[in-house]
């Protein structure tokens, strides 16, 4: 069976929103009113929030579980221990890639989570590849999806997770560490590790399999265990450095008004010259008529100190027109049309 967790059928562009197929199917209903799904959504989230409790075996595993009549357990709302927490987020699925795309749904949403533990690592960024571990469940507490593993999930590629999911994953860490065992496992140390309760909208929205029908919220618990950072475009230029408004979001960063987001656009500057041909540099060696070029790229800013075993200067990042490689604020050159 296909993991429910995966992308498997694109929906139509008025919902702008992905789905998955269970053996059994999928079925969708007609699109409602993003807003008005919202408002019944978070209720429903936060009643059982209220009713249900939690509870964690020795290595950070989770179960929910209706609260008894008798009341005798903390729910998940009022328990201290592990604070429950919120972001508000936006619905960042795409009909399009392009850079002026405006999605249907406007809705701000609400995202609560429970942070178990915040790994020993690094938090990834939205357009980064996780690898993840996860467990998820409906709002009846009947679990429809678990890797033990772990998987792999990159945006905006076409088998990504759904949203609630990958935004939420910025508020944890990777692992500290991993090791393989001796039957070729591998076992990460201090993981992030939460859990998400995310509205229908950020998730399957108005399609239905067995165990989540269309409209319902559902709950995850995710372990982070490792990231890469991504070249999508493999301009050589690493998509971390292509925000170059520095508000967190990669979409609408387009230096060349070619709709084509910076992240995913292989000539940035739009002056026909492909970036990855503009932040590389050739080195020469042996002597004529023998000489070898080598081509090699600079990194986006240079390292502290050089590498002697490099044949070229480290301290260098993508230089300007102007040849400065050093200055954080400098316009590098597959930045700047006017450069040649």
């Amino acid at each position: 069976m296909r993991s429910l967790l995966k992308i498997a059928l694109l929906l139509t562009f008025v919902s702008a929103f992905f789905s998955c197929k269970s053996d059994d199917g999928v079925n969708s209903t007609p699109i409602r009113d993003f807003q008005e799904v919202y408002d019944e959504d978070i209720v429903e989230i936060e009643e059982y929030l209220k009713t249900n409790y939690l509870e964690l075996d020795a290595n950070l595993n989770a179960t929910v579980t209706k609260i008894p009549e008798d009341g005798t357990q903390t729910s998940i709302w009022d328990q201290t221990a592990y604070p429950l927490q919120s972001i508000t987020v936006k619905n960042d699925v795409k009909a399009s890639l392009a850079s002026d795309y405006v999605s249907k749904d406007q809705v701000d949403y609400k995202l609560y989570y429970i942070l178990l533990n915040e790994g020993g690592g690094t938090n990834p960024i939205t357009i980064d590849s996780t690898l993840v571990s996860y467990k998820g469940w409906n709002l009846v507490n009947e679990v429809f999806d678990q890797n033990n593993v772990g998987l792999w999930f990159s945006y905006p590629d076409a088998s990504e997770a759904i949203s609630g999911f990958r935004q939420i994953l910025t508020k944890m860490k990777t692992a500290a560490s991993s090791v393989v065992n001796s039957d070729g496992s591998v076992s990460y140390v201090n993981a992030g590790n939460l859990i998400v309760f995310i509205p229908s909208g950020l998730a399957y929205f108005n399609s239905g399999s067995t165990y989540i029908a269309s409209y319902s919220p559902i709950a995850f618990q995710i372990r982070l265990l490792a990231r890469k950072e991504r070249d999508h475009e493999r301009d050589r230029v690493l998509g971390k450095y292509e925000d170059t408004n520095g508000d967190g979001d990669f979409f609408n960063d387009d230096l060349d008004g070619d709709r084509v987001p910076n992240f995913l656009d292989v000539d940035d500057d739009g002056d026909g010259t492909l970036t990855k041909y503009e932040v590389r540099f050739p080195v020469v060696t042996g002597t004529p008529p023998n000489e070898i070029t080598t081509y090699y790229y600079y990194p986006f800013n240079g390292a502290a100190t050089d590498d002697p075993l490099t044949p070229y200067d480290d301290r260098k990042g993508i230089p300007s027109c102007s040849n400065d490689y050093l200055s954080p604020t400098r316009l590098r050159r597959h930045l700047d049309s006017s450069c040649r």
